[in-house]
């Protein structure tokens, strides 16, 4: 992608073509609009606008021939847009993007399509299996489901599994790990009982900027109807960094029942922490 032509949104709502362009993420009119080919109608062009604060619009000569998905990455010399939104109205294709940092746009300059994949770190915390006496089931069966879950979605994923003692120390570590990484989500398996060595929940929470309570509530609400055990879960789901945690209990079973209820509002809490309202 080449850009061809630029314009700066004036506080009156009037594009001016200019030579180049700048913004920053701490611009009111932050929003990046990217148009393929040629600057459409005065009626396309606000349907395009509609709901955004679109500051600049970058004229291409064409995407690239990957498809353009949300969290992917337009990039280029002294650019880093994140998608947020791939638009086609009337047969006119366009990106709403926002700035990752401070930019500038200028004639001629090559932007490319970078596809976002998204990170997940599992951890399985059990003394037993980091010994080697028992087999860790439950931290498999996350990264199948995860797997399944992003395929369905249709985004890709990359994950990384470890199985580590019951030490507060040892799981701080990687939380900082995964909170400096920026990695999209973390989920842990056991540790969220009520047992001398279950650290999890208390190690989690002390790195947690948000957390959200309803989400672990209701799927002990649901299944402790049935079975009064699975109230005792003491497992909780929030936000660190740009990173969703969830801490779930140590069984192949509450794994896949709690996954189950966590998928519902995955996709959209990923938009969320990311800042990107697409609806």
């Amino acid at each position: 992608m080449k850009i061809n032509s630029i314009y700066r949104i004036t506080s009156h709502k009037q594009h001016v073509e200019v030579d180049d362009t700048s913004t920053s993420p701490n611009k009111v009119s932050n929003q990046v609009l990217v148009l393929e080919k040629q600057m459409p109608g005065e009626n396309l062009l606000k349907s395009f606008m509609a709901g955004t604060s679109v500051g600049a619009i970058l004229l291409v000569d064409q995407f690239d021939n990957e498809p353009i998905k949300t969290f992917d990455h337009i990039t280029g010399s002294d650019s880093d847009l994140k998608v947020i939104k791939p638009m086609e109205i009337e047969g006119q294709r366009a990106i709403l993007c926002l700035p990752e940092d401070y930019l500038t746009f200028y004639l001629g300059q090559v932007l490319v399509n970078l596809p976002k994949v998204f990170t997940a770190r599992v951890i399985t915390l059990s003394d037993r299996a980091h010994r080697g006496v028992y087999e860790d089931k439950s931290g498999p069966a996350i990264v199948r489901l995860l797997t399944e879950y992003f395929e369905k979605i249709n985004k890709k994923l990359l994950i990384k599994h470890s199985i580590i003692p019951d030490n507060a120390s040892e799981l701080s570590l990687i939380l900082e790990e995964c909170k400096v990484a920026k990695t999209d989500i973390l989920i842990t398996t056991g540790g969220t009982g009520i047992g001398l060595r279950d650290i999890t929940v208390e190690t989690v929470s002390a790195h947690l900027d948000k957390e959200i309570p309803g989400i672990m509530e209701m799927i002990r609400v649901k299944y402790g109807a049935q079975k009064p055990n699975a109230l005792l879960s003491r497992g909780i789901a929030g936000t660190m960094n740009k990173t969703m945690v969830y801490t779930l209990p140590g069984s192949p079973k509450a794994v896949e029942e709690y996954l189950n209820e966590i998928f519902l509002t995955l996709d959209h809490l990923l938009n969320m922490i990311h800042g990107i309202d697409i609806h």
